[in-house]
């Protein structure tokens, strides 16, 4: 009989505590606790950044970190198909190259920078689709028209652009046929057929080693079959009948399906090693059907689905515990208020003036309660402010002033040198040494482009301004590295602006166009602006990494006119304070990056 130790290379240590640094699969007796332990694998998912567009009936591609969703509609039935493709970072959501048709209850595979795309269904009138698009990471072009028009097909999810694979469907009715795709051209002659027409299945592999799952037949079934790469054989059966499911997978012995209809909505997660189906502990965290996934059998990503949904979840099978990035409620301000300013960190802040009316109060935030510190000189709301605790700037704000004032950590100090423009609706970035003003309202009031710089004693007006005159917008970053972004020009804008030292470039577009909204969180490649007016009150927040902007978890309540920090924190620490949400709030919510760690050990028992 093999030892653990012929199995593992590893032999079962003997240990009065259990180690610091795990090691997945090791095993090991405790002789204080008088038990065997070993670190095993768990299963699990946790919520993810969601969608930008909620839809249903959108199909997948790529891995967790890489992934895309690819069209859908975003009503019920007929519903609106949309060209509408995202792109997943493993931290949240940004815009793709959309695809040239419009279509819902489509096929797909592939990765993020060859992806495939064929079928799909729109109406009215009623049409079905036979054409192909190939993606590049950027941009799809047309490629060979499939078999037949179908809708509900099924595909290898991770068979690459040049070699995809696709099976049944509703042609209409059902049907058994399998294309290969290579060199741009689908054929059938010499592959074979499915063992019966099936629609709204799940679908995991590649183009020689593929599992088709689930679907339905004359009812909706629990059969699985899989192909070799000239046939299909019968496989494993699901231990939930479903159809409509999100799939993942990278062959024919490494599969997931999860939601679906079974008729009902399920929150069921199965995996199949090629013989098995199981059952997994981790289910969804919502019951969804007509919901697409990406990735593998132990890392995969379930998005959207039913009637516009823009959840996203995370799988993972590791040892490793996940914990997904979130909003969660801090210390409450002491004075409600809104139009404040902001510096600091999520352990050490500064909630700075503010409304109704102005107000100098400014309070200090130790990471869990807010206290009470010395007023400003010149009440005001609508200020530029950044910084640190001990170290901050506030400059400008309404009424409209040039007023500029630095704090020590015990008291504030009026400069004789304020800004050369009064403003108001203004933003910086930056230090006490070194920062930023641009934009706003000036006396007049009209928006302004001016930009101003400080050297840690005095303002001087840069020769070179805002592309446009914005007011109410966001700002965050240091000196040299910042951006400016969003705001009111005098609509809501998604612009930005990129700050270099001495000039502005052009930056990626916010995803949602917005102002009044809380920013000064992280730094020009990795940022964060919470909620605001779209022109709705939203909770919505975005993730900047010096190209493009993403989605981030959503706030706990949707807000506006909300403080954030300064120059130091970051993307993964961020903190929001006051503002308005039906009223002025005096609510505080942290905000935390996902996080991973190794896990537990387990005792392991004999029955």
């Amino acid at each position: 009989m093999a030892t653990y130790q012929d199995i593992k290379g590893l032999r079962v240590k003997y240990l009065s505590a259990d180690p610091s640094n795990l090691t997945g699969g090791e095993v090991w007796y405790n002789s204080t606790t008088g038990t065997l332990k070993s670190l095993v694998a768990a299963a699990a998912w946790s919520s993810g950044a969601p969608l930008i567009t909620g839809r249903g009936q959108l199909d997948g591609a790529g891995i967790q970190t890489a992934a895309l969703a690819i069209g859908g509609r975003t009503a019920p039935p007929p519903g609106t198909a949309v060209t509408n493709v995202e792109e997943y970072n493993g931290s949240g959501w940004s815009t793709g190259g959309a695809l040239t048709t419009d279509r819902w209850d489509l096929a797909s595979s592939g990765t993020q920078t060859a992806a495939l795309a064929f079928g799909g269904y729109d109406q009215p009138p009623a049409t079905r689709f036979n054409n192909t698009e190939e993606y590049d990471g950027s941009t799809w072009t047309g490629g060979g028209n499939y078999p037949a028009s179908v809708n509900s097909a099924g595909a290898a999810i991770a068979a690459p652009s040049a070699a995809g694979l696709g099976f049944g469907g509703n042609a209409p009715p059902g049907t058994d046929v399998t294309a290969e795709y290579a060199s741009s051209v689908w054929t059938t002659s010499g592959v074979g057929v499915l063992g019966a027409p099936l629609i709204s299945m799940g679908g995991a592999g590649t183009q020689t080693s593929a599992v088709a799952f689930g679907g339905y037949d004359t009812a909706i079934s629990v059969v699985s079959q899989e192909y070799d790469g000239s046939a299909w054989t019968s496989g494993g059966s699901m231990n939930t009948a479903r159809e409509y499911m999100g799939s993942a997978g990278s062959s024919s012995s490494d599969a997931l399906g999860f939601g679906g209809a079974a008729p009902s909505d399920t929150t069921a997660t199965e995996s199949y090693d090629g013989s098995t189906w199981t059952t997994s502990p981790a289910s969804l965290g919502s019951a969804v059907s007509l919901n697409a996934g990406a990735g593998t059998s132990s890392s995969a990503l379930n998005f959207g689905g039913g009637n516009s949904v823009t959840t996203t979840e995370e799988f993972n099978q590791s040892t490793n515990v996940v914990t997904a990035g979130a909003w969660s409620s801090g210390g409450a301000l002491n004075t409600p208020r809104r139009n404040l300013g902001g510096a600091g960190t999520q352990g050490a802040a500064l909630a700075i003036g503010g409304e109704a009316p102005a107000t100098g109060k400014t309070e200090s935030y130790d990471g869990s309660a807010w206290t009470e510190v010395a007023d400003l000189n010149t009440a005001r709301n609508t200020l530029g402010a950044t910084g640190s605790q001990t170290a901050a700037l506030a400059f400008g704000g309404e009424p409209v002033t040039t007023a500029t004032e630095t704090w020590d950590g015990s008291s504030w100090t009026t400069s004789p040198n304020s800004l050369n423009t009064a403003v108001r609706s203004n933003a910086g970035f930056g230090t006490t040494a070194a920062a930023v003003n641009f934009g706003g309202l000036d006396s007049g009031p009209a928006r302004t482009t001016a930009t101003e710089t400080w050297d840690g004693s005095a303002w001087a007006t840069s020769p070179n301004s805002l592309p446009a005159a914005t007011s109410v917008l966001g700002g965050f970053g240091t000196s040299t590295a910042g951006v400016a972004c969003g705001g009111e020009a005098p609509g809501l804008t998604a612009v930005t602006s990129e700050w270099g030292g001495t000039s502005w470039t052009s930056g990626g577009a916010m995803i949602t166009a917005r102002s009044s909204f809380a920013a000064g969180t992280g730094t020009l490649t990795d940022g964060l602006v919470s909620g605001g007016n779209i022109p709705a009150i939203t909770a919505t927040t975005e993730g900047y990494d010096g190209t493009t902007w993403s989605t981030r978890p959503s706030l706990g309540t949707a807000r506006s006119q909300s403080a954030g920090l300064g120059p130091s924190s970051v993307s993964t620490a961020g903190l929001i304070s006051g503002g308005y949400i039906s009223g002025d709030t005096d609510a505080t919510e942290e905000f935390t990056g996902a996080t991973t760690a190794v896990g537990s050990a387990t005792t392991i028992t004999t029955s």
